[in-house]
């Protein structure tokens, strides 16, 4: 039997669903440095809705102040040398014309870095598109009405409570007016789900949750021309919103001493290139190599070499400085870290006699090595020259692997010198070539580096910060020095290949890995001692080091039957976070800043 139904919604949904004229945070002069973590304009904008023919306006003190567009990477790294707009007339009107992120920084120094950004999401028409399955057609008599759609889920703290309050109520009609509805209106998908999957952690891990629906109360009643099965009883499901957006991320996966890591690009990929090539390549005349393959330096890398060298620096000395007010406990007896004013509770400990203390750990105090992992690589005078011999092992020195990626980019350190080419080799083979004749041209001058050259600072002149003021603005810039330097040293790598062991975590700078029997990993009498090879990624070059992050550092200790709630950061991002650094967004997802946390074991048997 067809009987006519009516759905009613009860949700927050936006007052205006045309283009706005949207205050920046809600009322005017919130376009400054904000006074905590929890009063940034990042946080109103997650709770803000935006569309495609949205407008921006700020009001702001146009003698202090000016607001800049910037792009991703310079929003990161507070760069105000090249954006893409300027405004300084404070008040500023900014059309959102397209779907997509928009990012802006104040122009002022200093500012952004102590928090005065904003990075606005615009959705997509196709978030307007999703509808439920589709009912019966209407009949030509009844009004035509669309099925409903939600663009944006909504989020709230309380999941459990805003879930379990928001549902969709079947209740019988036998009249087809609707009022108070417009056919206009946005639509949203209603998807229902058993208690089963609605207490389930992972269904609301899929789901990205924004407080962007508070405003008006509104209800709104759809006539639907279906199958309604009656019952007496009012039946209440919990109302579920997907959305594509990630709550939270999984860590990189730790192999064990008997796995190889991947390639970066698989075998049989690399291999049908190498095909490729060959075939476009022939009966062409050959190319001249380009730098740094016909053996000169980059030139156009030469100051980008020397900002990854003092941004290396700086990041030492600062959390050399950090480390004397934020905690950091080390484990005496496998090389875990933890961040914190006392360690994890967790069983996670694989060193000597862990049987005997059933995986816990025995936290003892922590030096800089334990958070920036020491790692070395062998100095070349000549990266196109002949590989390390086994024999020359001890009579190589070796460098961090960040510094001898600097001075093949460029940067002259007497300590380590390198050989300067000013004209390209010659091939004669293969792998053989000759240096081009270089009498005829005039003695070099020496030239000044680009930038003056940092040094580490000694141990009597290291002091902690004085205020809490000088704290945040410490572990800022100790942020800042770490996405400058990996932002940095990944560029170099994409023109000076780093070779990685894919056994064990040996790094070799160069186009070719040295020739070193010294591999200790799985079965390494199988290959003599050698290493494998392979063309290394960021994390080998400078390992993240992750550690477990404390959601609250003055609050109650984390508690082991809730691990598997809490998120993990790099060493360095969990120090200035505790500092009171702003945490970069593309760090919040495996951090699990967006999920909440039971506040004991009872609640999370509750929800799970």
């Amino acid at each position: 039997m067809v009987k006519k139904g009516l759905v009613t919604i009860n949700t927050q949904l936006c007052s205006n669903c045309n283009g706005r004229e949207i205050l920046v945070g809600g009322k005017s002069n919130t376009w400054k440095a904000p006074e905590s973590r929890d009063e940034t304009l990042n946080q109103w904008s997650g709770r803000t809705r935006f569309k495609i023919g949205d407008s921006l306006l700020w009001k702001y003190n146009a003698e202090n102040d000016s607001v800049l567009q910037v792009r991703q990477t310079d929003y990161e790294r507070c760069d105000r040398s090249e954006p893409i707009r300027g405004y300084k007339d404070g008040h500023t009107n900014i059309e959102l014309k397209r779907s997509g992120p928009f990012y802006f920084i104040s122009g002022e120094e200093g500012h952004c870095q102590r928090g005065e950004k904003l990075r606005v999401v615009v959705l997509s028409p196709n978030h307007n598109r999703s509808v439920v399955d589709a009912p019966a057609p209407l009949s030509s008599s009844s009004p035509g009405l669309r099925p409903l759609s939600l663009p944006y889920p909504p989020s709230s703290n309380g999941l459990i409570q805003q879930l379990s309050t928001m549902s969709i109520t079947y209740s019988a009609i036998s009249s087809s007016t609707v009022s108070g509805f417009s056919p206009k209106s946005v639509p949203f998908a209603i998807h229902s789900v058993t208690r089963r999957q609605f207490l389930n952690p992972n269904t609301f891990y899929r789901f990205g949750f924004s407080p962007s629906l508070q405003g008006s109360s509104i209800e709104f009643s759809l006539q639907l021309n279906s199958r309604v099965v009656l019952s007496k009883e009012r039946r209440s499901l919990p109302l579920v919103v997907r959305n594509d957006r990630p709550q939270n991320e999984d860590l990189p996966k730790q192999y064990t001493r008997r796995e190889k890591k991947p390639f970066p690009v698989p075998i049989v990929d690399l291999r049908r290139a190498a095909r490729e090539r060959v075939k476009n390549n022939k009966d062409k005349p050959k190319r001249p190599l380009p730098p740094p393959k016909n053996g000169m330096v980059v030139k156009s890398l030469v100051p980008l070499a020397y900002k990854v060298y003092n941004a290396r620096i700086r990041l030492i000395n600062n959390l050399h400085r950090l480390m004397k007010v934020v905690r950091v406990n080390a484990c005496g007896w496998c090389n875990e870290i933890h961040v914190g004013p006392y360690g994890h509770p967790f069983k996670s400990c694989k060193g000597p006699n862990t049987s005997q203390r059933k995986g816990l750990h025995e936290w003892t105090n922590s030096v800089i090595e334990d958070v920036i992992v020491p790692l070395e690589a062998y100095h070349l005078f000549d990266r196109l020259g002949k590989r390390i011999r086994h024999d020359e092992r001890f009579s190589i020195p070796r460098v961090p692997a960040v510094v001898e990626l600097c001075i093949q980019g460029g940067v002259e350190i007497p300590e380590f010198p390198a050989k300067r080419r000013r004209k390209p080799i010659i091939r004669i083979g293969k792998s053989e070539f000759v240096d081009a004749d270089e009498t005829e041209l005039p003695d070099p001058e020496p030239q000044p580096p680009p930038v003056p050259l940092l040094t580490e600072l000694p141990v009597s002149e290291i002091t902690p910060p004085s205020s809490e003021e000088e704290t945040v603005s410490l572990a800022e810039e100790t942020l800042q020095a770490w996405e400058e330097m990996r932002a940095g040293a990944k560029k170099l790598m994409r023109m000076y290949r780093v070779r990685v062991c894919g056994y064990c975590p040996e790094v070799h700078v160069g186009p070719t890995g040295h020739k070193a029997q010294n591999c200790g990993a799985f079965k390494h009498q199988q290959r003599n001692g050698q290493h494998g090879w392979q063309s290394a990624v960021l994390d080998d070059l400078i390992p993240p080091r992750y550690v477990w992050h404390v959601p609250d550092v003055n609050g109650p200790p984390m508690q082991r039957e809730l691990r598997s709630f809490y998120g993990q950061a790099p060493a360095v991002v969990e120090i200035c976070a505790q500092a009171g650094a702003v945490v970069p967004e593309h760090y919040r997802a495996t951090m699990r800043l967006e999920v909440g946390i039971p506040s004991s074991v009872k609640e999370a048997e509750m929800v799970v």
